[in-house]
C-alpha cells in the first residue's frame, strides 16, 4: 500500500428483500464451493507429495531428509484453478440418466453468479495455503493447515469489484450480475454517508465484501483514501496526560483518572456480561437444535424446526456480539479522544484463557470454573479492546504504551510495596506496610499508569 495513502472499511446493514436474499446466499455459496473447489486441487497435491515423502521415510530416510528429497509436485495456484475450472465447470455429472431424466452439470453453482466472486474465492484459497505453508516464518501463532467450508457451519460471505454506493440517495448499493443474473439495487438500513464523506474526498473502493451476520446482511466497503496530516493531540487531551487503564472480569475497565462518559466522571466501568445475561435463552435454542437433529442428514436438508432453531441461535449470537462492541467502542472512543497517552497491560489472553481440562493420566482441577472465567475473559474481549485503543489513537494523536503486567494488583500505588496479601477482598486493596486503602482496579490503573510514565516522558 503506498505510504500516502491509508485503508478505512466502512460497514453497513443491508436490508434486502426476500428474493434478493435468495440471490445473496447464491453468491455467499459460490464463493463457499469454489473455495472448496480450489482447496481440493491444492489437498490432492500436498497429499501426493506427502505420498512420496512417506516412501522415502519407510526405506530409512530422516523425516527432514525425506520432505527435501521427495519430488517436487506443483500446488496449482489461483490462475491455474481459473484454468481447470473452466474446462470443467460445464461438463456433465458422470454416469447414466433415468428416463426422462435431464442431464445435470458438474458443478451447477456457477450460474448466475458474477464471475469475480469464483476468482476471489480462489484468491483466498491461495491465501490460506501460502498461510500454512510459511507457519514457520510468519509472526505469532501459526496458521493450521486450511479446512473445507461446510455448509451451514462457516460464515455466509463473498468478496467481489462490482458494488457502489448509489449516490443519488444514498441508501442503496447496486450489486453486479454475471452468469445470467442481472445488476440489481438493494436497500441500506440507513444512508451511508461516512462512506459518501470518504469517497468525496477522493477515496478509491478497492474491494467490497458481503455477509451475513446472524439474521441480517452486511456490506463492508474496503475505501483507500489519500492520507492526511499526521494528527496532533488536541490541548485538552495534552492537560489530561496519562491514564493508565486495568482491564478485568468484574469490572469490565478500571482507569487511573476520571473517564467523563454522558456528563458524568467515571473510573469504574461494570462488566456488561452480554453473553452471560443471553445464556438463557441460548441454551434454549440449542437444546430445540439438540432434540430436533436428525443424525445423518445434511444441514440444509433438516427439518424446519431444526432450522428455525439454528436461525434463532445465530441470531442470538449476532445480538451478543452488537452489544459487545458497542461497550467496547463506547469505551475506547472516550480514552483515546479524552487523554493524550494511554497505558495498557500487555496481556497474553491465549494463555489466559488456555483450558485446564488436562490429560486423561493427570486430569485438570476445577475445569468447570476455568472454563467460566475463560468465557468470561472472551466476553470482555481483552485483544479486541487493545486493538480498538491503537487503531483509534493513530486518528487522534494519542500514544500507546503497553507495560508488563505483572503484581500490578498487589503493588501499593503510594509505597511500592509488593504483598499477595495487600489485596484482601477482590475490591478492597490495603496496603500491609503503609495501610493506604483503595480500590483494587483503580490502584493497579494507576501503577499501570505508573510504570507507563518513563516512555511517555522519553
Amino acid at each position: 500500500m503506498d505510504k500516502d495513502t491509508t485503508t478505512v472499511v466502512v460497514k453497513e446493514t443491508l436490508d434486502p428483500t426476500p428474493a434478493q436474499v435468495v440471490i445473496l446466499q447464491r453468491y455467499a455459496d459460490a464463493s463457499r464451493c469454489s473455495f472448496n473447489f480450489a482447496l481440493g486441487l491444492k489437498h490432492g497435491a500436498q497429499q501426493l507429495w506427502a505420498h512420496g515423502r512417506d516412501r522415502l521415510v519407510a526405506q530409512g530416510q530422516t523425516p527432514a531428509e525425506a520432505a527435501k528429497n521427495a519430488p517436487k509436485v506443483d500446488v496449482p495456484s489461483q490462475f491455474t484453478v481459473q484454468k481447470i475450472f473452466l474446462a470443467q465447470r460445464d461438463k456433465p455429472l458422470p454416469g447414466p440418466l433415468l428416463p426422462g431424466q435431464e442431464p445435470r452439470r458438474l458443478y451447477p453453482w456457477w450460474k448466475g453468479v458474477n464471475a469475480i466472486v469464483c476468482q476471489q474465492a480462489f484468491r483466498d484459497a491461495d491465501a490460506a495455503f501460502t498461510n500454512w505453508k510459511s507457519a514457520g516464518r510468519r509472526n505469532g501463532a501459526p496458521a493450521r493447515y486450511p479446512r473445507f467450508k461446510r455448509r451451514g457451519r462457516c460464515r455466509d460471505s463473498f468478496r467481489m469489484f462490482a458494488i457502489r454506493l448509489v449516490e443519488q440517495d444514498l441508501r442503496h448499493v447496486r450489486i453486479g450480475g454475471g452468469g445470467g443474473q442481472p445488476a440489481f439495487t438493494v436497500r441500506l438500513h440507513r444512508p451511508a454517508r461516512r462512506l459518501a464523506r470518504l469517497l468525496a474526498r477522493g477515496g478509491v473502493t478497492k474491494s467490497v465484501t458481503v455477509a451475513r451476520e446472524g439474521h441480517r446482511w452486511v456490506v463492508a466497503f474496503n475505501v483507500r483514501v489519500p492520507a492526511g496530516p499526521v494528527p496532533r493531540a488536541s490541548r485538552r487531551q495534552r492537560e489530561a496526560g496519562t491514564v493508565g487503564v486495568d482491564l478485568g472480569v468484574k469490572v469490565f475497565a478500571a482507569t487511573s483518572d476520571p473517564v467523563l462518559v454522558n456528563d458524568r466522571k467515571v473510573q469504574l466501568f461494570e462488566n456488561p456480561r452480554h453473553l452471560e445475561n443471553t445464556r438463557r435463552q441460548l441454551r434454549k435454542w440449542q437444546r430445540r437444535m439438540a432434540r430436533r437433529h436428525v443424525r445423518g442428514v445434511r444441514s440444509h436438508d433438516q427439518s424446519k424446526g431444526w432450522l428455525e432453531a439454528r436461525d434463532q441461535v445465530a441470531r442470538l449470537h449476532a445480538l451478543v456480539a452488537a452489544r459487545r462492541a458497542s461497550s467496547q467502542h463506547l469505551v475506547t472512543k472516550r480514552l483515546v479522544t479524552q487523554y493524550a497517552h494511554v497505558a495498557l497491560e500487555d496481556l497474553r489472553v491465549k494463555n489466559m484463557t488456555a483450558s485446564a481440562r488436562g490429560t486423561t493420566e493427570v486430569p485438570g482441577r476445577n475445569v468447570k470454573a476455568k472454563a467460566g472465567l475463560n468465557r468470561a475473559i472472551l466476553d470482555v474481549g481483552f485483544g479486541e479492546i487493545r486493538r480498538q485503543i491503537e487503531y483509534k489513537a493513530l486518528l487522534c494523536g494519542t500514544a500507546v504504551t503497553v507495560v508488563d503486567p505483572a503484581y500490578t494488583s498487589q503493588t501499593c500505588n503510594r509505597c511500592g510495596h509488593v504483598d499477595a496479601k495487600n489485596r484482601r477482598t477482590r475490591d478492597l486493596f490495603t496496603c500491609t506496610r503503609c495501610d493506604h486503602a483503595t480500590h483494587a482496579d483503580i490502584g493497579a490503573a494507576i501503577n499501570i499508569k505508573s510504570r507507563a510514565q518513563p516512555s511517555a516522558d522519553a
